[in-house]
């Protein structure tokens, strides 16, 4: 399958949960999977197949033991790489992770129909980049995954591989608002830069006004100077031949939701060059804040020299009076709480994105864009418990119950967004790329009205499907821009 394919199938489960038992067998026997074991409580596993079922995959073959669904996405021999979203390994308040991260059961039936495709022969890789504060090895072992691995691996003869693709990760200092670096560097390929050169949305923008908050702001000049726009990948995931996705339902504070399009961030190993807003305030050609203010000008400059500049003191100094001036919103409240583009007029943060998108599907192995598309790609969004409000971090949990698979980030975006209650149109994450699709890298072809929805053996147009609104509440700083009206 390829990105012209917009079919994208939802699945509404019966109950608002996910299977604790362990490893998440399937709820009964089907004739394609081996083994008697089965999980009467497992309602996922039943779910993830009627969608590979509606999405018409080996349709020929389906309830028999010929049955195939990633036959046309999969062959034997291939190197299949799938992303979940563990982004973090916990709740920043204390609420179910599970609206954060994904839950191991949906990884399993993925699992069981990659192995079915390869036939015994190629490779498995599981692997996020998370926050560069987040504990990796935590996260997976919250979400079932690693000890879905340790049983699977007995099951199979096919090598599964899973780790961390960050080359480096956070270690708190003594310093205030510093954060010290450890490398990690797992990836035994080791890692490239990918260019997006002209093909990038970062195109005649000016580096110096890019950030993102955790990081030496000289990094990002560097690698987006010159007509370079470079983002450190790992190799192992440039070797692959097939992407399998698994994103949350969930809102996110810069972008307003992160589903398909989203999920590729957790894939460079390198952060300091991922741009997330442009300083200053629209009058001022920025997206950090929406109006114009001395006072956060100065805790961005001081924030610049405490992650960049060598000299301790000079960082002690720095962070002190960052500390003082920004506390002083206490007596002399800022024009708007807005700090570090985590609003709808966010109007970077889709531009990375859509670069980072590009290099997925267009980057050959040595990391260098074509013109044609270089991998094959499947998503699975698991929102049966999603993320409202505060995301993606912080949200509160919403029992969605629902499956949302496809072939095309952009069409699976689209019909997970409008069931969350919001409006594509407003969504430069979605948008942008269904209105300008130029340049030699498309990531969607025709437009929105050409995706095929279906939910069992229904059909929806796109308009008919705002009926299957779920009412989330948008982040915040998106709240009463964003919803469907």
């Amino acid at each position: 399958m390829d990105l012209r394919n917009n079919k994208v199938a939802i699945h509404f489960t019966k109950s608002k949960g996910y299977s604790s038992n362990m490893p998440f067998h399937p709820p009964q026997s089907y004739p394609e999977i081996s083994g008697e074991a089965v999980d009467r409580q497992n309602e996922i596993y039943d779910g993830v197949r009627d969608l590979l079922r509606r999405l018409d995959l080996d349709k020929d073959n389906f309830n028999t033991n010929k049955w195939n669904p990633f036959k046309g996405v999969i062959e034997p021999g291939m190197t299949v790489f799938i992303k979940p979203n563990t982004v973090s390994q916990m709740h920043e308040n204390g609420k179910d992770i599970f609206s954060v991260i994904v839950h191991a059961s949906i990884l399993r039936p993925i699992l069981d129909y990659v192995c079915i495709a390869l036939k015994d022969q190629g490779k498995i890789i599981i692997g996020d980049s998370p926050l560069i504060t987040s504990d990796f090895q935590k996260a997976f072992e919250i979400s079932g995954i690693q000890e879905l691995l340790d049983w699977y691996r007995k099951q199979t003869s096919i090598p599964i591989e899973f780790f961390d693709l960050r080359n480096y990760r956070a270690v708190r200092t003594w310093l205030y608002g510093r954060w010290g670096r450890k490398n990690v560097e797992n990836d035994p390929l080791g890692y490239e830069f990918v260019d997006c050169g002209e093909e990038s949305s970062f195109r005649g923008m000016d580096p110096k006004r890019l950030r993102i908050a955790v990081a030496n702001y000289k990094n990002m000049i560097k690698h987006h100077s010159n007509g370079r726009h470079e983002y450190l990948f790992p190799k192992s995931f440039l070797e692959s031949d097939v992407v399998i996705s698994i994103p949350k339902l969930k809102t996110h504070r810069r972008t307003a939701v992160t589903l398909a399009l989203k999920n590729f961030m957790g894939i460079p190993s390198w952060k300091d060059s991922l741009p997330h807003f442009v300083v200053g305030s629209p009058a001022e050609g920025g997206d950090q804040y929406i109006n114009p203010s001395l006072r956060k000008e100065i805790c961005t400059r001081l924030h610049d020299q405490i992650q960049s500049n060598p000299w301790i003191p000079a960082k002690f100094a720095c962070a002190v009076i960052k500390k003082l001036i920004w506390n002083s919103h206490k007596l002399y409240p800022f024009q708007d709480d807005i700090f570090e583009g985590m609003w709808y007029g966010n109007d970077t943060l889709w531009r990375t994105l859509l670069d980072l998108n590009k290099a997925v599907f267009y980057a050959d192995k040595s990391g260098v864009l074509r013109n044609t598309v270089q991998r094959r790609f499947f998503c699975l969004i698991d929102g049966i418990i999603g993320g409202a409000k505060d995301g993606p971090l912080s949200p509160d949990p919403v029992d969605a119950g629902v499956l949302i698979a496809g072939f095309n980030p952009v069409a699976v975006d689209t019909v997970g967004a409008t069931i969350m209650g919001f409006d594509i149109k407003k969504i430069p994450l979605i948008w942008k790329i269904i209105a300008d699709r130029t340049g030699k890298c498309p990531i969607f072809f025709g437009n929105e009205e050409a995706i095929s929805i279906r939910e069992g053996s229904k059909a929806y147009s796109l308009k008919e499907l705002t009926r299957k609104n779920l009412g989330f509440e948008p982040h915040p700083g998106w709240k009463g821009h964003v919803e469907l009206e």
